[in-house]
C-alpha cells in the first residue's frame, strides 16, 4: 500500500484478499470476484456492490448458501452476477490481479474473466482435533468461548480463531489473547 499522487492509497498487493471489509476500498470502481456463495461470501460481495463497478460471486452449486435475506438482497444488485456450479482454476496476473480461470463443474467449460481483485470466502475449518475431546465445540468444529475466553473445561482458555466468534480477523484474536490472559490470571488469583 501506498500514498497515489492525489494523496489517496493505492493497492500494490497481488490482489488476493480474504477480507473484502478490510480491503475492498482498494477496488472502488473495479471488477472484483468473490469465491464463495455462503453467508461470508454473500455479505463480502454485497459490500463489494457498494464501492465497486462490477462484483462477480462464484459458486461451486446451482444456488446460493447463505441466509435467505441475503441471497435476495445479493441478487437485486445490478452490478452483482452469480456464475453457479464453477470453481476457481487460475489466478493469472503479473504484479498484479489480471483475470481469473473458471471451470463449470458441470460441463468442465473453462472461461476467463478480467478482474482487479479476488476475495476468497469460502469459510474456514478450525485445527482443533487435539483439544475436540476435551471442550465443548459447536456444529462447526469451534470451541465454545464467552468473551472472557473461558471453556467448558475449567482453567482451560482459547483464544483466536478456534473460538466461536462472528468476526475472525488479526484484530480480534489479539483481542482474545489480551481477554484470555485476565481470564487466566484471574483464574490463578482465585486458586
Amino acid at each position: 500500500k501506498k500514498l497515489g499522487a492525489k494523496g489517496e492509497m493505492e493497492f500494490t498487493g497481488r490482489g488476493v484478499g480474504y477480507c473484502a471489509h478490510c480491503d475492498g476500498a482498494f477496488y472502488r470502481n473495479k471488477t472484483t470476484v468473490v469465491v464463495g456463495g455462503g453467508d461470508t461470501g454473500i455479505t463480502s460481495a454485497l459490500y463489494l456492490s457498494n464501492i465497486c463497478k462490477k462484483v462477480y460471486v462464484v459458486h461451486r452449486r446451482d444456488e446460493l448458501r447463505g441466509a435467505k435475506s441475503l441471497c435476495e438482497k445479493l441478487l437485486e444488485k445490478e452490478n452483482v452476477e452469480v456464475v453457479y456450479n464453477t470453481t476457481v482454476n487460475e489466478i493469472k496476473g503479473g504484479i498484479k490481479v489480471e483475470s481469473v480461470v473458471l471451470e463449470n463443474v458441470t460441463d468442465n467449460t473453462t472461461t476467463e474473466i478480467s478482474t482487479d481483485g479476488v476475495f476468497v470466502a469460502i469459510g474456514i475449518t478450525p485445527v482443533n482435533a487435539l483439544f475436540k475431546d476435551l471442550v465443548e465445540t459447536d456444529n462447526s468444529g469451534f470451541i465454545v468461548a464467552d468473551e472472557s475466553c473461558k471453556t467448558s473445561l475449567d482453567g482451560f482458555y482459547v483464544a483466536g480463531d478456534l473460538r466461536t466468534k462472528p468476526l475472525r480477523q488479526i484484530v480480534t484474536a489479539v483481542a482474545d489473547g489480551a481477554n484470555a490472559v485476565y481470564s487466566v490470571e484471574e483464574y490463578l488469583r482465585e486458586l
